[in-house]
């Protein structure tokens, strides 16, 4: 539909949008209908604002539920050194690394299953550790 002489680009538009749409006759209709939509997007936006702000707070206040020490952010810091890398702590504590950089920043707490998992992960390496020294040591002595 070409523009109406007199009509700015919307005016335009929204006279070809009222023509395509054949159960809203006059431009009135159309704002009508506009202004509803709007509105129940603004209210589904609103809602949604309101869901995620309170499962913001709900998971805010699970990671901060354990205590925030310095002790337990230094010994993360040395489990993830002796492990070789902060990935591999995280890996063995079964969450992301920014999720670690999140405990170890005192942005999160730390649970005693946290420590319970890191302490694993490095009897698990020592393990490791202690059976190569014992294979060095057998072919030091066998040759």
């Amino acid at each position: 539909m070409p523009p109406q002489p007199g009509c700015t680009d919307m005016q335009a538009d929204t006279l070809r949008c009222a023509a395509k749409l054949a159960h809203l006759s006059t431009v009135e209709d159309l704002d009508a209908v506009m202004r509803a939509r709007g509105d129940a997007r603004r209210q589904q936006e609103a809602a949604d604002a309101a869901k995620r702000l309170a499962s913001k707070r709900a998971a805010k206040a699970a990671h901060t539920s354990h205590m925030l020490s310095v002790p337990r952010m230094a010994g993360l810091m040395k489990a993830g050194v002796l492990l070789g890398s902060a990935a591999a702590l995280a890996e063995a504590m079964n969450i992301e690394p920014r999720s670690l950089r999140a405990k170890i920043g005192a942005e999160r707490g730390i649970s005693c299953d946290d420590l319970r998992a890191a302490a694993e992960a490095l009897d698990a390496r020592a393990a490791l550790m202690v059976e190569h020294a014992a294979k060095l040591r057998a072919e030091a002595t066998a040759a």
